[in-house]
């Protein structure tokens, strides 16, 4: 007679299961985590090298979108609108700059200057969100006067030429900022404010914060500050 294992067998063999699993599953996301982090400041790593050789040529740096996207939006941007697809065609600055962000992009911080982004409730991005819908990374660069945006540009700056530029990832808490204000309004006088918007894994593999990467000469010597404190606080975390 086959003699088959007692319910209790099967208890104890599910609950070492389920332990083992639970020792398991925190270890595998915090190292996909760790991976995505790492993944990020590699592109943005390989993206700086293509911004400063663009640069060398052009002697500016690609304007930016103006919801920010680091590529165009083809579903709502006129065709030929380009914004760093400007580093792969038609000089082949990089092999492709069309680049997803490996963190999910799902909520929005909006405020004109990080101090108030710091007590800001995040919004869900809405399916129409640019950021959101084409999954990508944060691009913005501008000069000592306003952003240069494509495909339209509305600012009164008598300078068409961008000199500093960012990247920006939403990061593991899935939240990008908008950073329009910021960029703005908050000089070096700001950084302990604009510091508050960088991830740093000190805080918990998951926390606030998003990651950047940032080149560029910013001036900021005027009334618009031209993301002079966030550039300085980004510098500082490296």
């Amino acid at each position: 007679m086959r003699r088959g294992f007692t319910l209790i067998e099967l208890l104890i063999v599910v609950a070492i299961i389920a332990i083992l699993a639970a020792i398991a599953v925190p270890n595998f996301l915090e190292a996909q985590t760790r991976s995505k982090v790492s993944r990020t400041k590699s592109d943005m790593r390989s993206m700086a090298t293509a911004l400063e050789a663009y640069a060398v040529d052009e002697n500016c740096f690609p304007p930016c979108h103006a919801f920010g996207i680091a590529s165009a939006n083809y579903l709502a941007d006129p065709p030929g609108t380009r914004v760093l697809e400007r580093l792969s065609t038609p000089v082949a600055y990089i092999s492709s700059s069309l680049m997803r962000d490996p963190f999910s992009v799902r909520f929005r911080l909006s405020a004109a200057t990080a101090l108030a982004i710091k007590s800001a409730a995040p919004i869900v991005v809405p399916p129409g969100d640019a950021a959101g819908a084409l999954n990508s990374y944060i691009y913005q660069s501008w000069n000592d006067f306003d952003r240069i945006t494509v495909p339209t540009y509305s600012g009164s700056s008598p300078d068409l030429k961008c000199r500093s530029w960012l990247l920006h990832s939403a990061g593991p808490d899935s939240t990008y900022y908008n950073l329009g204000g910021v960029l703005a309004n908050d000089g070096v006088d700001q950084l302990p404010n604009t510091i508050d918007m960088i991830y740093d894994a000190t805080n918990g593999t998951v926390s606030r914060g998003s990651i950047w990467r940032t080149g560029g000469q910013p001036g900021g010597g005027g009334a618009y500050k031209a993301g002079t404190g966030l550039v300085a606080a980004i510098n500082l975390q490296r």
